[in-house]
C-alpha cells in the first residue's frame, strides 16, 4: 500500500519523467540502456522527475501550479493547505473562502499533512526537511516551529484528538507502517497497530474514542477503511469492496455520524461518504478527475482536493455532492521537455510568469531558471545543440508569425534564424550542422542559421520531427496514411535524412504523435491518444514499428523525450 495516496500526476499539462525499461521488457535490454523519457502529462503537479533504473525517483522542478491537501480550521475561519506556488510544496493558509492565502513554511525540502489543533491555534505538519520525513507543528502564523518525531523512518499525516493533548501518526519506523499516538509535545510514543501489514492515515472520531485508518490487512491486495479503539482494540472494517479496488482517506464528519473517504471504485479516484459504522456508503463527486484527500468543514460540508480544474485545485461540496465550487487553484501549465546531450539539463515551456517561457532546469538540483525574456511573445519547442552549449526554440507574436531563434544555454547571444508563418519542433541533428523542423505542414532541413532550407517530407500535415543518432534518419508524425478507418489519423513515419520515400511506422484508429529516437537508436517513443481529451499515452516501439508497447504511466501522457545517459 502506498500510505501518500496522492495521485502524483491527475489534470494539466505537466513535465515528469519515468523509466522505460519496464515498456520493453523482453526487447533484449535496450530500454534499459537509455535512461529515462521525460514527458508532458494532463496531470496534478507540474513537476519534473528523474527516475533511475531501481525506480528511485528525484524531484527536479516543480512549479507554481497545484493546490491540494485542504484541512478547515475547527473555528471555520481558515483553510490550511499544500501548495507548490512557490516552486516546492510548502503549508499555506487562506481565509474560509479561499482569499488572502498566506505562506506558512519556507524551506528547500516539502512539507504536507497540515492538521489543525482544535483550538485553531496550532497546525501540525509533515516535512522532509531533515532527509526523512517528521512530523513538526507551528502556531497558525507560521512562527513557533517545534520538532516531534525524531525516528529515522518516515512519520506522516499527523491528526490531532478532540482535546488537543494528543497526535496520531504513521510512521514505518519498524519498517512496516503502523499507527501510533504521542502526546502532543512529541512525548510517550505508543504503537496503536503492529502486524506485517500496512496501516496508516489515521483520524479520530470527535468524541475521542475511536480511530478510523486505512490499511491493506484483509489480505486482498487492496486499501480499506478500518476503525479501532485509540488503544489499538477492537478494530473493526468497514468498506470491502475486493479486488483492485482501493478505499482510503477516511475523516470523520464534525457529529461523528459519518466517514467521507476516497475511493476508485468508479474508476477514478472519488469522494465517497458513509455512515461511522460503515452503511449507506454513496459517492459526494462523480467526474472523470481525480478527487481526493477529503477533509468535513465545521459546518458539515467537505473540503478536497480536485484535478477537475486545470491543475489541481481545493474544491467544497455538501456531502451529497451539492454546491460544489471551487476554493484555490493556481492555473499554470509545463510542456515540451528537451533533455541536453549529456542529460544534466532540462528545458521546458513554462507559463508560471503569466506568459510562455522557456526555463531551464538541473537534473541534480531544485529551482528552474528562465531562459529569456521577450514581452508579447509566447516561446515554445526549445531543442539543444549536441554540445549542450546552444537551445534553438520557436518564438511566436500575437499577429500569427512564427520565429526560429537560437541562444546560449545562459541566455545570451539570441540570434534570429528564420519566419514562417507556421513553424513547429526544431530538432538539432546529432552533429551540429543542422535543424529538422516542421514548416507550413511539412518536415525541413536547415543549417543552423536558418539558411540552406530542403524539403525532406511531402504530402498530408507532417510534424514533431526527430533525428536517429547517427543522423541518417528522421522520425516524424503525418495524417498523410488516412489511418485504419481513412479518418486521417496521425502516424509515425521515418524518412531518410537526405529525402526521398516515408516508411510508415505506426497504423491504427487514434493519433500516434510526438516521435522522439532512444539514444542508442533502436527504440522510438511516442505518444498514443488525444492528449486534449485525457487520453494519450506513451508507447515505445523498435525502429521498425514491431514491438509497440504502453509505458506505465497512470495518466494521460505525450511528448516523450529521452534523457541521454552519462
Amino acid at each position: 500500500m502506498s500510505l501518500r495516496r496522492i495521485p502524483t500526476l491527475a489534470v494539466a499539462g505537466v513535465v515528469a519523467v519515468v523509466a522505460a525499461s519496464s515498456a520493453l521488457a523482453g526487447a533484449s535490454g535496450p530500454a534499459a540502456r537509455n535512461g529515462v523519457l521525460a514527458y508532458t502529462a494532463v496531470a496534478s503537479a507540474l513537476q519534473v522527475y528523474s527516475q533511475g533504473p531501481e525506480g528511485e525517483a528525484a524531484r527536479l522542478v516543480r512549479s507554481a501550479s497545484v493546490d491540494l491537501e485542504p484541512a478547515a480550521s475547527p473555528d471555520g475561519r481558515r483553510v490550511a493547505f499544500v501548495s507548490a506556488r512557490d516552486g516546492n510544496y510548502e503549508i499555506y493558509a487562506a481565509n474560509a473562502d479561499g482569499s488572502g492565502a498566506t505562506r506558512l513554511t519556507r524551506n528547500a525540502s516539502d512539507d504536507f499533512d497540515p492538521a489543525w489543533s482544535p483550538d485553531s491555534r496550532r497546525i501540525a505538519f509533515s516535512s522532509g526537511r531533515t532527509g526523512n520525513s517528521e512530523i513538526y507543528t507551528m502556531n497558525a502564523d507560521g512562527s513557533g516551529l517545534v520538532r516531534l518525531t525524531t525516528s529515522g523512518g518516515r512519520d506522516e499525516n499527523p491528526a490531532w484528538s478532540p482535546d488537543g493533548t494528543r497526535i496520531a501518526f504513521w510512521s514505518d519506523r519498524d519498517e512496516d507502517p503502523d499507527v501510533y499516538v504521542m502526546s502532543a509535545d512529541g512525548t510517550g510514543t505508543v504503537a496503536l497497530t503492529a502486524n506485517d501489514d500496512a496501516d496508516g492515515l489515521p483520524t479520530w472520531s470527535p468524541d475521542g474514542s475511536r480511530i478510523a485508518f486505512t490499511s491493506d490487512r484483509d489480505r486482498q491486495g487492496d486499501d480499506e477503511i478500518f476503525v479501532m479503539n485509540v488503544d489499538g482494540t477492537a478494530v473493526v472494517q468497514l468498506t470491502n469492496t475486493g479486488g483492485a479496488v482501493e478505499d482510503w482517506w477516511p475523516t470523520w464528519s464534525p457529529d461523528g455520524s459519518r466517514i467521507a473517504f476516497v475511493s476508485d471504485r468508479a474508476g477514478d479516484a472519488d469522494i465517497f461518504v458513509m455512515n461511522a459504522d460503515g452503511r449507506g456508503q454513496s459517492s459526494a463527486t462523480d467526474d472523470e478527475a481525480h478527487d481526493f484527500t477529503p477533509s468535513w468543514t465545521p459546518d458539515g460540508r467537505i473540503l478536497f482536493t480536485s484535478g477537475r480544474a486545470a491543475n489541481l485545485g481545493v474544491e467544497i461540496a455538501a456531502p451529497n455532492g451539492s454546491g460544489r465550487r471551487l476554493v484555490a487553484a493556481s492555473p499554470r501549465n509545463e510542456d515540451s521537455p528537451a533533455w541536453s546531450a549529456d542529460g544534466r539539463h532540462l528545458a521546458f515551456v513554462s507559463d508560471r510568469s503569466g506568459e510562455d517561457r522557456i526555463y531551464v532546469a538541473s537534473s541534480t538540483e531544485r529551482g528552474a531558471r528562465v531562459l529569456v525574456q521577450a514581452k508579447g511573445f509566447r516561446d515554445a519547442d526549445p531543442a539543444w545543440s549536441p554540445d549542450g552549449r546552444r537551445l534553438v526554440f520557436v518564438r511566436r507574436d500575437r499577429y500569427g508569425s512564427d520565429f526560429l531563434y537560437s541562444v546560449d544555454a545562459d541566455g545570451t547571444r539570441l540570434r534570429f534564424l528564420l519566419e514562417a508563418r507556421s513553424l513547429s519542433s526544431p530538432d538539432w541533428s546529432p552533429d551540429g550542422r543542422r535543424i529538422a523542423l516542421a514548416l507550413n505542414g511539412e518536415i525541413y532541413v536547415v543549417n543552423v542559421d536558418g539558411r540552406g532550407r530542403r524539403l525532406v517530407s511531402g504530402a498530408g500535415s507532417n510534424s514533431s520531427p526527430s533525428w536517429s543518432p547517427d543522423g541518417r534518419f528522421i522520425v516524424f508524425a503525418s495524417d498523410r496514411s488516412g489511418g485504419e478507418d481513412d479518418d486521417f489519423d496521425s502516424e509515425i513515419f521515418v524518412v531518410p535524412a537526405r529525402g526521398g520515400p516515408a516508411t510508415q511506422l505506426t497504423d491504427n484508429d487514434e493519433e500516434d504523435e510526438w516521435p522522439d529516437w532512444s539514444p542508442d537508436g533502436r527504440l522510438i517513443a511516442f505518444s498514443r491518444g488525444d492528449l486534449s481529451d485525457l487520453e494519450a499515452s506513451l508507447y515505445v516501439m523498435r525502429i521498425d514499428g514491431s514491438r509497440q508497447q504502453r509505458v506505465p504511466v497512470q495518466v494521460p501522457a505525450a511528448m516523450p523525450s529521452w534523457q541521454p545517459l552519462p
